[in-house]
């Protein structure tokens, strides 16, 4: 490799021989043009894909309230960190062995050529894998040959130099997370200072909830399916329940704000106070004293809402680093995984609790965990007092959104090692089906964390009085082929059509209301039931009288300010048909959400039922081995996922895998590929865990490969081993 000596420019005209020499050893022992060239190639490999990501989701930092300078000593660090770091560890060898910095410059220059390599190959090519590995390895070395041999490409990467710097102001200038670093616009007008309340209004309670189809809850005749939901039908006995409610948007930091300003998503925007200066929360809290329980969204000004940073563990800069550090591994895996901030980060909260081991709470089993969303949940229901002053408690909470990992009983499973190696769009439909079972356990479970608000409020004296309000922003598409979260072709009666019950003070008896509700309507139904003058204009329509709305068609946004619009009707008529009916066996009540799709009337029965048991045992690799050794169910965790892979031998053409606990049958399992363009090895089956005993874990499992292509099941005994 040339000397960087060589490389460095004669200085200005004037400057002595001597003066020159010693400004080029000083140049040479400083390795300046050194740091140049690995700032302008980690900017290109690091800080633009992290920046590029992150300043598209401001909900990524709303999450763990960082404030403005955590936001810029983020960018700061991703900018320059990487560079300086590997150049003084240069500096440093250079003290010692000139030759050996050169190497290791080398070295990590080709690096950051691989890493580069990986994200162009995954934005221009399908490749993935080994596959991309390859050819990411030999683009890295292609790069660092050409360095080494070409004085080019040094001399570009020097006058690339500038691009860090660029990519850092696009960020804090121009991206949507630059809302959160520039000046905060000003408060408008109409809420420059708290009002006292005036007593006049009914206590408010709201719990928004996420990712919450509306046909889960129905049994086949478009009811609320009190055999597995008995809360939510309770709720809807005693309330307005607008059967035909659909969201506006399936990201939440633009569906969010829209509830919440009466107004469709027009612009890529903030979910914050400073974005959207007039919403819900600003104007009620001129009349109500405010208990918030945001979570993705900042639309309270921290001078009218208590602050929620006490119901997270680990926010500002530190926070924000560890979820970075997070992003960016996504980013440069050889797999496509989600990278959506918003969820990624409440994943990340999730297996972070889930190694919390303070004591369990005997009511509710996850009280301790502090970033998950029960605990948020437990501390909205603390604050559910009867006072002299209205008081409006308000809750989005993520459920029964992902990561789905809670069970009908309270106990959580291993849900961290399963099925994050395929875009939405490319999982095999064997996963979006497992998938729609847990979606349907946990929500279950989210049906209890509703019976105890109402026994709260019951508690409390403030069941009769109380304005009650239950919705979700979403809903989530269930269709292989399409995104669980965007609008596609077949997949709009899962997603848009969502839950939305009010309970209006005094009211004992249940209506069911098909009017033609969106979620912009929220605002000004609840202002008109409160009795609050919204002081702008709204897109939506207050429904507390006669149906306003004449179209039947629905409207929905997947980016903001870009209209689609679906057929309501024909849609809602598919809602309807509901799912308990069909896809689980609710007459089982919640032992019958296990009893999921085709196999569904195989679950608890003896596998000898099936088929005979015999043949030379295959061999499979079992995900969470370790988590089987001892089984406690008094602990709260079950490890009631099963799943694996097939190692020998090649199971038969349309076999499948069928998994039992303790001799019934639990669940089973189609095959499908663990990463894309592999062959189909692996299963997986969400297990009832009230079919665990305590002990020995793997004693308790047995799994067979079920052969049908001979007419009569086969069942081929599976011995199980760690990975």
């Amino acid at each position: 490799m040339a000397s960087d000596i060589d490389e460095v420019q004669a200085d200005a005209p004037g400057a002595g021989p001597d003066q020159t020499d010693l400004r080029r050893r000083w140049l040479a022992r400083a390795q300046l043009w050194a740091l140049v060239e690995l700032l302008a190639l980690s900017g290109f490999a690091i800080a633009q894909p992290l920046l590029d990501v992150t300043g598209k989701s401001p909900d990524f930092f709303l999450f763990r309230r960082a404030d403005r300078l955590d936001i810029v000593l983020l960018v700061a660090g991703v900018t320059l960190l990487p560079a300086l770091g590997i150049w003084a560890v240069e500096v440093l060898v250079g003290l010692v062995s000139e030759p050996v910095r050169r190497f290791l410059h080398l070295a990590a220059l080709t690096g950051l050529f691989v890493l580069l390599a990986i994200e162009l190959a995954k934005k221009l090519t399908d490749l993935r894998g080994p596959r991309l590995v390859a050819i990411a390895l030999a683009g890295g070395l292609l790069g660092g040959v050409l360095y080494a041999r070409q004085s080019w490409l040094r001399l570009w990467l020097r006058y690339l130099a500038p691009a860090p710097l660029i990519f850092a102001l696009v960020f804090l200038l121009v991206s949507p997370t630059s809302r959160l670093v520039l000046p905060a616009r000003a408060e408008p007008a109409s809420g420059q200072a708290p009002a006292v309340a005036s007593g006049k209004q009914p206590p408010l309670v709201m719990i928004l909830f996420d990712e919450f189809p509306l046909s889960s809850l129905l049994d086949s005749k478009g009811r609320i399916d009190r055999r597995v939901y008995p809360n939510l039908a309770a709720f809807a006995d005693q309330a307005s329940w607008y059967r035909n409610a659909t969201g506006v948007a399936g990201f939440t930091p633009w569906a969010m704000p829209a509830m919440l300003t009466g107004n469709y998503p027009a612009k890529v925007k903030a979910p914050s106070y400073t974005e959207y200066p007039d919403n819900m929360l600003t104007l009620f809290g001129r009349y109500y004293d405010l208990k918030v329980y945001e979570t993705i969204s900042q639309l309270c000004p921290p001078s009218r809402c208590r602050s929620t940073a006490g119901n997270i563990d680990r926010v500002g800069l530190r926070a924000v680093l560890g979820d970075s550090a997070r992003v960016f591994k996504e980013i440069v895996s050889p797999y496509d995984a989600a990278v959506d901030p918003a969820s990624f980060v409440d994943q990340t909260a999730a297996q972070d609790a889930a190694t919390d081991s303070k004591p369990l709470h005997p009511q509710f089993r996850f009280n301790q965990l502090r970033l998950n969303q029960p605990s948020r949940f437990n501390d909205f229901l603390a604050g559910l007092k009867a006072t002299d002053r209205p008081t409006m408690h308000f809750l989005h909470v993520l459920l029964p959104h992902a990561p789905w990992r809670y069970l009908p009983s309270g106990s959580e499973y291993n849900f961290k090692t399963f099925g994050r190696a395929f875009k939405s769009e490319q999982m095999p439909a064997q996963v979006v089906e497992l998938n729609h079972e847990r979606h349907l356990l946990q929500l279950a479970y989210t049906d209890g964390l509703v019976g105890q608000v109402m026994d709260k409020l019951k508690a409390q004296g403030m069941w009769d009085k109380s304005l009650v309000v239950m919705g979700a922003d979403h809903g989530e598409g269930w269709v292989p082929g399409e995104k669980p979260r965007s609008l596609g072709k077949t997949n709009a009666p899962d997603l848009l059509w969502v839950p939305q019950f009010i309970k209006a003070p005094g009211q004992d008896n249940g209506v069911v209301d098909d009017r033609n509700w969106e979620q912009v309507d929220l605002l000004p139904t609840i202002a008109d039931l409160v009795n609050i003058k919204v002081p702008w204009t709204m897109e939506g329509v207050s429904q507390t009288g006669p149906p306003t709305r004449q179209r039947s068609e629905k409207w929905w946004y997947d980016i903001p300010g870009h209209r689609q619009v679906r057929d309501g009707p024909s849609n809602w008529k598919v809602v309807l048909q509901g799912e308990t009916d069909t896809l689980v066996r609710a007459s089982e009540g919640v032992r019958g959400l296990y009893r999921f799709g085709s196999f569904a009337d195989l679950v608890y029965r003896d596998p000898a039922s099936v088929g005979p048991i015999g043949g030379d045992p295959a061999t499979a690799t079992l995900d969470d081995f370790r988590l089987y050794g001892q089984i406690k169910p008094t602990s709260g965790k079950i490890p009631a996922l099963v799943s694996g892979k097939l190692t020998s031998p090649p199971p038969p053409a349309g076999s499948t895998v069928l998994v039992a606990v303790n001799g019934k049958i639990g669940g089973e399992s189609r095959l499908f590929p663990e990463r894309p363009g592999e062959p189909a090895a692996k299963f997986a089956v969400i297990t009832p865990d009230f079919l665990f005993r305590a002990g020995d874990g793997p004693r308790q499992l047995q799994v067979y490969v079920v052969d049908r292509s001979g007419g009569q099941p086969r069942l081929q005994p599976v011995i199980l081993s760690g990975g």
